[in-house]
Order: structure tokens, then sequence, then C-alpha cells
């Protein structure tokens, strides 16, 4: 029980922190082993003959062989403390050797062990522990010869036995997580994959419709008879077409690597809410949609890059008004909350499905227009800043979003 809560204590703290670098994942790893040898000294098992025994050498093995060199050293020093602090006696000594030997041997087979498949590994253990069995019996046989009994032969032979089936289960476990550990990453490769291929098809899709509308444009002006006004239209078209490609290209940027130049300061969200109505009114004017302040107050404040921030609710508003082709009514509040701050934009547009709440932030498009990028750009300054994005819609009435920040006095 001992070694397996050790086992599961490091698999648990590796998953949790993968990014955990060398030196660390060193020193984790000879503290826990460590720990399971002082448990397992600490509570042997006495047999009727009152001989003692033990399973530390597989908390030795296990922490020498995956951890390195380094880890078999510092293991061997702490079971000779643990050994001195129970008690110094003649079995010390002897204790020492055997430590010795498991460090030499560990020592010269760490290397090769994490190189080996999962046969080999058990082969090399095994073999180590036959050995190790092998010395220690003879060691305590030799000393204790007039003892020697039936009864005793039988402990030993069934303690050598759980040893080495312990060490199979032990073993087939840390392998069989690390197997499961390279097949999440693996897979979490694979959906990284799978997001990049959707991003270069929609970022695809949307700068060759421009480009196209471009080249037909340029293609006309070839013509020499063509009226003057009619060239001033066609060129205007043509870089308001590059300028749309030029911002679908910008947000894929966004996304994939945001700005090194991240300016951290107070902002006040009356004055951010203010310049949002500023900016996105002409916008909504031209679509028929009214913009509603509600609940407006000074004194509610976050910290992050005023720019970034303002490009997050540009482009959230920018989808609400979208989501709203005949018009209506665009609500944008602020709430106070005990710990957080909150802005709420609200549409009555059509409102989204639960197959499209669930895509958002994702490269799938959610509406007809645009690539769905502004909204992934969007989900990812709200996360840098610390917050987090909460939506609710129903398809007819409309849809909130409402971006939650902690409280900043």
């Amino acid at each position: 029980m001992i070694i397996l809560v050790c086992v599961f204590l490091l698999s648990y703290l590796f998953l949790q922190f993968p990014q955990v670098n060398k030196k660390y994942r060193q020193f984790i790893i000879a503290s826990i082993s460590m720990l399971g040898i002082a448990l397992c000294m600490l509570f042997p098992y006495y047999d009727l003959d009152g001989a003692i025994y033990d399973l530390r050498i597989i908390p030795f093995l296990l922490g020498a062989l995956y951890g390195g060199r380094k880890v078999a050293a510092s293991l061997f020093i702490g079971l000779l403390l643990v050994r001195f602090y129970i008690e110094f006696d003649p079995g010390f000594f002897v204790s020492a050797v055997h430590a010795f030997l498991l460090l030499l041997f560990t020592y010269h087979f760490s290397s090769l062990f994490l190189k080996s498949k999962l046969s080999r590994q058990l082969l090399i253990t095994l073999s180590l522990v036959f050995v190790m069995a092998f010395l220690n019996y003879s060691i305590f046989f030799i000393f204790y010869f007039e003892r020697l009994n039936y009864s005793l032969i039988t402990s030993a032979l069934n303690h050598f036995t759980i040893l080495s089936l312990t060490l199979i289960l032990v073993l087939y476990i840390i392998e069989y997580i690390k197997r499961d550990l390279k097949f999440k990453e693996e897979l979490n490769g694979a959906e990284k994959l799978r997001v990049v291929s959707q991003l270069a098809a929609s970022v695809s899709h949307e700068v060759r419709n421009p480009l196209t509308v471009t080249k037909g444009f340029l293609q006309l002006l070839r013509n020499e008879n063509i009226e003057y006004e009619k060239q001033k239209e066609y060129l205007a078209l043509s870089l308001q077409e590059l300028d749309r490609a030029e911002q679908t290209i910008t947000n894929y940027l966004n996304f994939a690597k945001p700005s090194e130049k991240y300016n951290v300061e107070k902002l006040c969200l009356k004055k951010e809410i203010e310049y949002l109505v500023e900016v996105i009114t002409p916008y909504a004017l031209m679509q028929g949609v009214e913009i509603v302040i509600s609940t407006l107050k000074d004194g509610r404040f976050v910290f992050g890059d005023k720019h970034r921030l303002r490009q997050c609710l540009i482009s959230i508003a920018k989808n609400g008004i979208e989501a709203m082709p005949n018009g209506g009514e665009l609500t944008i509040c602020t709430r106070k909350g005990i710990e957080e701050n909150v802005i709420s934009i609200k549409d009555n547009g059509v409102g989204m499905s639960q197959e499209d709440l669930e895509r958002l932030g994702t490269p799938l498009k959610t509406k007809e227009v645009g690539t769905g990028i502004g909204t992934m750009v969007a989900y990812s300054i709200i996360k840098e800043m610390g917050g987090k994005v909460k939506v609710e819609s129903k398809r007819g009435i409309g849809t909130e979003f409402s971006l939650v920040f902690p409280n900043e006095k």
C-alpha cells in the first residue's frame, strides 16, 4: 500500500505539472521514493521467529532507475540515515553493505533501464532483486546459521515471492501510466494539428475571396476606355477587399502568436465601455441596431492591456450587431460582485444552438460572416487578463456574453 500510494502520488504530480524541468523532477522522485523507503523500514513485517522483512528495495530500485544516478546516491544516504535512526547495531552495517551494492547496481543499469522496453525492464529489475535477495539471505543465514529451520526458509521464500510480485505489479502500473501520458500528449498533438488545419482552411477561404474580387477589379482597370469615376470606384473596392484580407490575417496572427508587447495598467471599465460605444455606434446605425447602456458606474477597475481589451470588446460587440440582421438592441452594462467585475454585452438576435455554444472559442464558425478567429482572439485576451467568458444563448431570443474579471480596487 505504501509503495502504491507513492507511485500514484508521483503520477498525479507529473500529470498536474507536465512541464516540470528535469532538475525538479529528480527532486520529486527522490523525495517520494525516500518517503516510501522510510515508511517501509519504519513499518516492517515480523515473522514468528522474530525475523524482520520489508520492501525498501522496491522504492529504492524504482526511484534510482527512473530518477538516475543523482537520485540513487541521495536514496543511499537517506536509507542509511533512516536505518541509523531506527537502531545503530551490527545490522546497520549489513544494511549499509546491502544498500551500497544496490547503489552500484542501479548506478550501472539506470541509463540502460530507461532506454529499454517493459519486458527488458522487468528482466533487469527482477535480476537485481534476485541478486540482492540472494546476497541478503546468504549474509543472514551465515550470521544466524544456528537458527536456520524450515519456517525461516519458508518466510524467506515468501518474502522473495512478495518482493518479486510487488515489483512486477508496480513496474507495470508505472509503465501503464507513462504510456497513457504519452498517448495523451500524442492526442493533444493531433488535436493541435486538427485545429491548425481548420484555421488554415478558414483563413485561406476568407483571404481567397477578397483577393479574387481584387483581381477582377484590376483586370477591369486594364481596359483603357473605362471611365475615371469607375476607376476610382474599382480602386476603392479593391483597397477595401485587401483591407479585409489583411484584417483576417492579423486576427489569425493575434490568435496564433499574441503580441509580446503587453502593457498592463489599471483600466476603468466605464471609460472602456464609453470608448466601445463611440467606436461601434456608426456600424450599429448602419445595421439598424440601437445601443443601450445600463448600470455604468465609476469605481470598477481591471488590470490589463488597454488596446487588447478594446479589441476584445469591439469583436464581441460587432458579433452581437451582426447577429441582428433585421435590427434590434445591443445592451451593454457592468455588474460588480464580491470578488469580480462583469461586463455584459447582450443582443436580441438570432441566437445560437447548444452545438454553436460548444464551438465558441474554436476555429469552427458559428455564423455565416467571418472566420471565427475574432472570437478566439477575444477568448485568449480575457484568459490573459485572468478572466473568463460566460455565454448564454437561445435560438430566436438572443445571446449574452459575460466577461468576468477579478475584482481589482
